[in-house]
């Protein structure tokens, strides 16, 4: 799996969360989510959170979109025949079912056409061109692809043929002479939502010509935007909000007749049933048959008809999912024996073009470079494909720079389809290696991902999924929240899956437990089983047999910081303490270090060769026993920050009986206050006042020499009595209190704790980890 470089979203400090929440009366999750988004401004944020109908712009802005009509609405009145042109993936068929329906309200019932992946290929197509002259069109108007068909449009111009292209595609050096281009980033007529869909282009042409009655189409629109994943931001927010919203008004029996074969809840859904559900079973008909079929069952009023289009598309695809895995895995050796390449070229003969996109995906995220993944086409000798890189490699760039080298070619930054002849592939192989350098994109370092919250797992709850689903709906622009949970354990791992590579395993800490399931992640689980991590994922609800239960999809997980450091740590550090230590012992080390003097001549007493040194002095890259223990704990920081040694035994002579006295505050106040209250107490009677306050006479000794540096007490010809204090005083201000509270801290650290306490305690200090 490709190493990940996890960092926060955005550093927040506590005051920030909290002026942000109060200010908005948002709870603190959702309001860090926000902050880190930067969505501060008052009229941003609510637009963001509550977006609706009013979010959608006028049509006017696009470019073209006035020729547009009027060509449109001359073709209606003059009854004239309209063709569309659309393209086989979701985007596509969306786009043609949005705009032969639109047409169809206008009276005029037009052809589509949707290209045969395996035929016509991607893009315009001058023989498919022809096919339509030859059906009499008067009015080709094309969605969802037209800007690259510069020379095919031509023709149908040369044809007396009017031309309207309406796309969201990057644009080539050289636009088509269409009479109309519909397109958001023309240069000068920049859209205020840049990043529609072909879906949502075609949406914008319904609203101009129908108004408020294209709205009907905007569940058409929602799952294009979804599936074809341009950033859920602005209008394309509203537009898969509005859209979520209306799927349940059953305006097209075919999309409803396709939620129920996904058993899923017309009037609770969300963009992920559209990206995992909908959206892939509309694809499948186009990866393995003809994605008309997907316009039929959209644009359908008959639902014995969209039933038995259902049903075919789930057999499509369950098949493709097959397919999918048998290619992907064939895959593998060339993603092998092309480790050292900074773009990865994947070729088959029998592979099935219909798929070729999932598995450059798949590639895509195994390695974390671009992938272009084709099939031979044996009768033709041509070589069709679908390219995908990751983010920060823009693939349409680095393609468009070879562009004399492909038969066909289109796409965007991180997506394109081409074809390109067999004598061609090694040229542009070999050419291609020099992108990443180009673009200073480095295909070998780890990838940077993002985490949103850092939480425990006693953190997770459904509330924290309420606050989550405030910034909903989620995609491109406008990720998931990630959430990290540190220093966790994973649990009741199972292997799962048709292959067994998956993983179901629980995420927990003390007595905290969530399930998650982990992609494609079962291996890297069991090399680092037992280990602490860091975990990383989506948090959300598995409902089952009627049940909700908390489920965190992983993302990643690694073994933690801390774990690192304690496993280093553990491998150099000994616990000795509370054992017995013989003379015989201390010769196997090459120094025994002292912090007081009167144990290293207590020692040297002994018949020992081993080198007895006081802490000041160096001691890296020995084994070393520590005999005894600082009476502040900070000269022990100071040694451990300093000496690098190879082993460190930790005696801290520990077979003492004595412990450090722990100042009682309560007991101190009773001794304070019988002193006040009495009189001729002789300093030689403190026994005898011990012995009746039921104190031990050592702790009364201590406390009686904290009241007299505190100028509590005096003592006169032997007698204690009450001092004239001018001033409150704090008991830190006694030395003998203050030095008792540092003898305190070494023995509650050094001694008291247990080792994986002690261990995680010098981890902040120690100069090994």
């Amino acid at each position: 799996m490709v190493s990940k470089n996890w960092i926060k979203r955005k550093e927040l400090s506590p005051s920030e969360i909290d002026d942000f929440s109060k200010k908005h009366n948002f709870d603190k999750v959702l309001s860090e989510l926000l902050l880190e988004r930067d969505l501060t401004d008052d009229t941003k944020l609510e637009d963001f959170l509550h977006a609706d109908i009013g979010g959608l712009q006028d049509p006017f802005g696009l470019h073209d979109m006035d020729k547009a009509l009027e060509i449109i609405d001359q073709a209606v009145e003059s009854n004239s025949k309209i063709a569309i042109y659309g393209d086989y993936d979701a985007d596509g068929v969306t786009s043609t079912s949005i705009m032969k329906l639109t047409l169809k309200k206008l009276g005029i019932d037009p052809i589509f056409y949707i290209p045969d992946r395996f035929k016509d290929g991607y893009g315009p197509n001058l023989s498919v061109y022809k096919f339509l002259v030859e059906q009499n069109i008067d009015l080709l108007i094309t969605v969802d692809n037209g800007v690259s068909g510069k020379d095919e449009i031509k023709y149908l111009k040369d044809q007396g043929i009017k031309v309207v292209v309406t796309d969201h595609h990057d644009l080539p050096q050289e636009l088509p002479e269409a009479d109309a281009i519909v397109h958001p980033t023309i240069p000068g007529s920049e859209y205020v939502c840049p990043y529609l869909s072909g879906a949502g282009v075609a949406f914008k042409i319904a609203d101009a010509l129908l108004g408020d009655d294209a709205l009907e189409f905007i569940d058409l629109a929602a799952i294009g935007t979804v599936a074809d994943s341009v950033p859920l931001l602005g209008e394309n927010r509203v537009i898969v909000t509005e859209g979520l919203k209306r799927m349940a008004e059953n305006n097209h029996v075919g999309l409803s007749e396709l939620i129920k074969k996904c058993k899923l809840k017309p009037n609770n859904m969300s963009e992920e049933d559209i990206g995992f559900k909908i959206a892939p079973r509309i694809n499948a008909l186009g990866r393995l048959a003809n994605a008309s079929s997907a316009v039929e069952l959209l644009t359908t009023g008959d639902v014995g008809f969209a039933k038995e289009i259902v049903d075919e598309t789930e057999d499509i695809n369950k098949e493709r999912q097959g397919i999918v895995a048998d290619v992907y895995e064939a895959a593998q050796a060339q993603v092998e024996a092309q480790k050292d390449n900074g773009v990865l070229v994947l070729s088959g003969t029998d592979w099935h073009q219909g798929i070729l996109g999932i598995v450059a995906s798949r590639v895509v995220e195994q390695t974390h470079k671009p992938a272009l993944v084709l099939q031979m086409d044996a009768d033709s000798g041509i070589y069709k494909g679908s390219g995908r890189s990751p983010e920060g490699f823009n693939l349409f760039e680095a393609l468009d720079s070879y562009r004399d080298l492909f038969v066909a070619f289109g796409g965007h930054a991180q997506a394109c389809g081409f074809s390109v002849a067999e004598d061609k592939l090694s040229e542009l192989t070999e050419k291609l290696q020099q992108e990443p350098a180009k673009q200073d994109f480095d295909y070998q370092g780890s990838v940077k991902e993002v985490f949103d919250l850092d939480l425990n797992v006693s953190d997770l709850n459904f509330n924290l999924i309420k606050s989550i689903s405030n910034l909903a709906p989620f995609g491109v622009g406008n990720p998931k929240p990630v959430i990290k949970l540190k220093n966790v354990n994973l649990t009741q791992m199972q292997s799962i899956g048709k292959d067994g590579t998956h993983l179901k395993t629980k995420v927990a800490s003390n007595n905290n437990q969530v399930d998650a399931i982990g992609f494609g992640m079962y291996q890297k689980a069991k090399e680092i089983s037992n280990n602490v991590c860091d975990v990383y994922g989506e948090l959300g609800i598995n409902e089952w047999a009627g049940r909700k239960n908390l489920q965190l999809m992983l993302d990643d997980f690694e073994v933690s910081e801390e774990a690192k450091k304690m496993a280093k740590l553990q491998s150099i550090y000994l616990d000795y303490r509370n054992k017995r230590i013989a003379p015989s012992i201390l010769d196997k080390f090459d120094s025994v270090i002292f912090f007081n003097e009167t144990y290293l001549e207590a020692v040297k007493r002994h018949d020992s060769s081993a080198k007895l040194v006081m802490y000041d002095q160096s001691c890296n890259g020995e084994n070393i026993l520590i005999y005894d223990r600082p009476h502040n704990i900070d000269l022990f920081k100071e040694f451990i920050k300093q000496n690098k040694t190879l082993h460190t035994a930790l005696y801290f002579h520990t077979d003492l009986n004595s412990r450090y006295l722990t100042p009682d505050m309560s007991k101190m106040k009773v001794l304070l206050k019988y002193l006040y209250t009495h009189q001729n107490i002789a300093e030689n009677d403190m026994q005898t006042v011990a012995d009746y306050l039921r104190i031990q006479k050592n702790d009364v000794d201590f406390y009686l020499k904290v009241f007299f540096e505190l100028d509590f007490v005096k003592i006169v010809n032997g007698f204690v009595e009450k001092a004239n204090a001018s001033k409150q005083r704090e008991l830190i201000e006694s030395p003998t209190y203050l030095k008792r509270l540092k003898r305190n801290d070494v023995e509650k650290i050094l001694i008291e704790s247990d080792f994986g306490s002690l261990l995680s305690w010098m981890s902040e200090y120690d100069c090994h980890s």
